[in-house]
């Protein structure tokens, strides 16, 4: 037996009903979006892995330079990982502020515990300043000129720094 054919059924296959050209759009541009958003978190996924291994990469070399220079200069060398955590691949607050921690010894000056007359100044030695100095060179070299002005400005002996003022001018003569 065959099925009569309706006028509206022009061709072979079932009969489906009209559909609207708007009705779907709305799961075709989620869809779209959905993809579009699923992308860029992907791209910024790797775009921050990518600069944090850049970051790491710089972090490593530059404590290899440094412990390097340390080696040759005569120093005891710490782990390259020690370096990185406290130096990082900026310099950290070497590059801060250069010769800072030396300003901070130079200005507690003397805490020993005493008070008075007993109290005597906090010796700096001068290998911790050329190991600053060489910190400087590795992570900041713009910060040099700062760090020597600072350094400069110190009267160093074979063994401490202590601050040049007029009174151990006076002193010395």
């Amino acid at each position: 037996m065959t099925t009569p054919r309706t006028a509206d059924h022009r061709g072979h296959g079932p009969v489906h009903e009209p559909v609207e050209p708007h009705a779907h759009r709305w799961v075709v541009y989620t869809t779209v979006g959905l993809l579009v958003a699923g992308v860029l978190i992907v791209m910024l996924v790797v775009f921050d892995n990518h600069r944090a291994n850049q970051e790491a990469r710089k972090a490593e070399d530059r404590a290899t330079t440094l412990q390097t220079q340390l080696r040759e200069a005569g120093f005891a060398v710490p782990e390259r990982s020690t370096i990185v955590q406290v130096l990082g691949s900026d310099g950290g607050a070497v590059c801060a502020d250069p010769g800072g921690h030396l300003q901070s010894l130079r200005d507690l000056n003397g805490v020993s515990g005493a008070a008075g007359p007993g109290l005597r100044p906090t010796p700096v030695v001068e290998s911790l300043v050329r190991a600053e100095r060489l910190a400087v060179e590795v992570y900041c070299p713009d910060e040099l000129g700062s760090f020597d002005d600072y350094v400069d400005s110190l009267h160093l002996t074979d063994s401490t720094t202590t601050t040049n003022t007029s009174d151990d001018s006076n002193a010395q003569e």
